[in-house]
C-alpha cells in the first residue's frame, strides 16, 4: 500500500524535569498503524479505524496520562480540538494497558474515532502525554495523521438474505478491532497487521430480533462455551452469496461445525482459524473473505471464476465461531500476513422497518444494524 497518502510525523520526544526543558530524543516512537489511514463515512458522520504502536525507548516504566488531538482543515485552520486524559475524563479507556515497560512497545486505540459528516479532517494532531512512576520526568510524542477517503473498488451486496443483524461489526468496541497484533503469539505466527479491522459477523433474525429459537439465552452462554445446537439457529446452512463478483483464490472444508479452531491445522496454515471459508480476488487489489462456512457446503474452488450472487457455501460454525454465523471482512490479500482490512460499502438492502430509509443504493454496516436483504 502506498505511503504517500499518509503522512506520519515521527514522533517529537521531549522531556519535562523539575520544570527545566530537557532534550532527551526520542523518548517514545509512535507509529501509525496501517501505514494509509481511511476515512469511513456513515449516516452518523465520518470514522477513523486505525492505531497507534508506542515503543518506549527509555529504560523507566512510562504510564500515559493523555492524549490531544487537533484537527485542521485544508489551509491550516484549527477546526476541532479534543482530549482524554487520566483525570478529566477518567472513564474513557486510553489503551487496554496504559503502562509502558521498559524498551517495550504497547498498542493504542486510537481513542478519536468518530467526527459529525461537517469536520474536516485534511490532517490531524496527536499529542502523547507520558510521565515516569515517581512523577519526576514527563515525556510527549506527536504524530501527524493525513487521512483519505476510502471508496470502495468492488460493486458488494450483502453476503446473507433474508433480516439481517451486525451482531459485531467493526466499531471502536468491537472485537474486530480490538485486534491486538503486538502480542508475542500472534507475532510469532507472523500476524503484524488486523486483516479484520472492518470485518462484520452476520447473523439472521426474527422479527424481535433474535437469532434462535427456543429458550431464551444469557449472552455469557456463549463465551463461556456452553453447548447448544447448531440447528435452532436461523442462520445455520443458509445460503452464501458471493458479495461481489471475481475469483476464488482459496478455499477449505471439511471442518466439523464445533466452534472450535482445529489447533493442529492453525500450525499448518494460518487461515485454519476460519474453519471452512471461500476467499475472492476481485481483481482490484480488494478481496472478500467469507469464514465459519458449514462442513461440506463450499460449493466453489481456487481457479474458479464466481459472479455477484452466486452461491459459494452455507452459514455454519466451524473454526473459531462462537455460534452460527457468517464472518466477512473486505481486506488488501488472501492470508493472514501483512494484509490489511478495507472499508466496505454495500447496495440493494434496506434498513429495518421503523426506519424512514427505504432501499439504499449503497451503504455502510456496523455493529447493531438490522437490516433486510431481499
Amino acid at each position: 500500500m502506498s505511503t504517500s497518502l499518509l503522512t506520519v510525523s515521527s514522533v517529537l520526544g521531549f522531556a519535562l524535569c523539575a520544570g527545566i526543558g530537557l532534550a532527551d530524543g526520542d523518548a517514545v516512537k509512535v507509529t501509525v498503524k496501517p501505514d494509509t489511514v481511511y476515512i469511513e463515512r456513515s449516516e452518523t458522520g465520518q470514522h477513523l479505524n486505525f492505531d497507534f504502536v508506542l515503543e518506549n525507548r527509555t529504560d523507566r516504566e512510562l504510564l500515559l496520562t493523555g492524549v490531544e488531538l487537533s484537527a485542521f482543515d485544508d489551509r491550516g485552520r484549527l477546526a476541532r480540538r479534543d482530549f482524554v486524559n487520566r483525570f478529566s475524563r477518567v472513564s474513557l479507556e486510553l489503551s487496554p494497558r496504559r503502562t509502558l515497560r521498559p524498551r517495550q512497545a504497547a498498542l493504542v486505540f486510537n481513542p478519536f474515532h468518530s467526527f459529525a459528516g461537517s469536520v474536516p479532517l485534511k490532517k490531524l494532531r496527536y499529542e502523547f502525554a507520558f510521565v515516569t512512576e515517581d512523577g519526576r520526568v514527563r515525556h510527549k510524542s506527536v504524530a501527524e495523521v493525513v487521512p483519505v477517503l476510502y471508496e470502495t473498488k468492488t460493486a458488494l451486496v450483502l453476503p446473507v438474505r433474508g433480516r439481517v443483524l451486525v451482531w459485531d461489526g467493526h466499531d471502536y468496541n468491537s472485537h474486530h478491532r480490538r485486534s491486538d497484533y503486538t502480542q508475542l503469539g500472534l507475532q510469532r505466527r507472523g500476524q503484524t497487521t488486523n486483516f479484520q479491522r472492518y470485518a462484520y459477523d452476520f447473523v439472521l433474525v426474527n422479527e424481535q430480533g433474535v437469532m434462535y429459537r427456543g429458550r431464551p439465552k444469557d449472552s455469557d452462554d456463549w463465551y463461556l462455551g456452553k453447548s447448544d445446537d447448531n440447528g435452532l439457529y436461523f442462520a445455520f446452512g443458509q445460503p452464501v452469496y458471493a458479495a461481489g463478483a471475481g475469483r476464488v483464490v482459496d478455499a477449505h472444508d471439511g471442518e466439523p461445525d464445533d466452534r472450535r479452531v482445529n489447533r493442529a491445522e492453525l500450525a499448518k496454515r494460518e487461515t485454519a482459524i476460519g474453519g471452512n471459508y471461500v476467499v475472492i480476488d476481485h481483481l482490484n487489489g480488494e478481496y472478500s473473505w467469507f469464514g465459519h462456512l458449514k462442513k461440506g457446503s463450499v460449493k466453489v474452488k481456487p481457479g474458479q471464476m464466481v459472479n455477484q450472487g452466486e452461491v459459494i457455501g452455507q452459514i455454519g460454525a466451524s473454526g473459531d465461531s462462537l455460534f452460527p454465523h457468517l464472518h466477512y471482512e473486505l481486506r488488501t490479500g488472501p492470508g493472514m500476513k501483512g494484509v490489511e482490512g478495507l472499508p466496505s460499502y454495500f447496495s440493494g438492502f434496506r434498513r429495518a422497518p421503523g426506519s424512514t430509509t427505504g432501499r439504499l443504493e449503497r451503504g455502510q454496516l456496523d455493529t447493531g444494524d438490522v437490516v433486510e436483504n431481499p
